[in-house]
């Protein structure tokens, strides 16, 4: 299905289910088939699920304007207002967590949860801050960045009943790097540390302990700034957590649920 924002842009989605809402969020060149495993264990639980692609990722319309995070955060507004729905618990990977940061700052209302899956709140390392992402810092970002990392991604690869669908919507609808560099430079620059410090939202962080790209106990800082930040360290993955290892991650996420009370219908 498709959904025309208020720019002229047709973002895909999909939903499934009845219930409470739970809307998850790809990360920087996602696909939403990855969260195919959680469309649908979540939904036989009873709840409604909604995945969507980005502006110029997947399956929605390629553009050459708007490549920003407050763009695709209004997209999603535009998504969630299109479908009529007043709050929501949001899921987002990466810098779909990112976006999320930006969704508590810029709508707080729409978020009964936000859940941040291996994000950490501020990507450049500092003399102060050693929670960013790899060897970036403010000089070196730019350069950096025009690389892909030198890294594996997971850590043993995909989970089988996710990699056929992610593969097929990668050949069908390959994404570009290049295309969205602008995008990809502002979502390092950007610090959401005073989010993290300030959200009245209900925020649970979910890390993994051998990822690439961070040192996972950007998750304990987050729970010592905010009471109402929760986190789950999870061994044995990679940066593609839910993808990786979606059943431990569904539990993950079902306790989360359940502990704020967002229950199935």
């Amino acid at each position: 299905m498709d959904f025309v924002t208020n720019d002229g842009i047709k973002i895909n989605y999909q939903i499934k289910g009845n219930g409470k809402p739970i809307i998850f969020v790809a990360g920087f060149g996602g696909y939403q088939e990855v969260w195919t495993m959680q469309v649908d264990y979540f939904t036989k639980m009873g709840y409604q699920v909604i995945t969507y692609d980005h502006r110029n990722f997947g399956r929605s319309q390629r553009t050459k304007n708007d490549h920003t995070l407050q763009r695709l955060t209004d997209d999603l507004i535009e998504l969630v207002q299109c479908l009529g729905i007043k709050q929501a618990v949001f899921v987002g990977h990466s810098m779909g967590g990112s976006l999320l940061f930006n969704l508590i700052k810029t709508a707080p209302d729409l978020v009964k949860l936000a859940v941040i899956v291996d994000q950490t709140p501020f990507m450049l390392n500092t003399s102060d801050w050693s929670y960013g992402f790899m060897n970036y810092t403010l000089s070196n970002y730019v350069r950096e960045a025009k690389m892909v990392p030198a890294v594996h991604e997971t850590l043993r690869g995909i989970d089988n009943r996710v990699a056929m669908k992610l593969n097929n919507a990668r050949i069908d609808h390959p994404f570009s790097r290049s295309d969205n560099f602008d995008l990809l430079c502002e979502h390092i620059a950007h610090d959401w540390r005073g989010v993290v410090k300030d959200s009245q939202v209900p925020i649970d962080v979910i890390a993994a302990v051998q990822g690439p790209y961070y040192n996972f106990l950007f998750a304990k800082w987050m729970t010592t700034q905010n009471d109402r930040v929760n986190m789950a360290l999870v061994d044995n993955c990679g940066h593609d957590i839910m993808a990786e290892v979606p059943d431990r991650f569904n539990q993950i996420l079902r306790h989360f649920l359940l502990k704020n009370r967002y229950l199935s219908n």
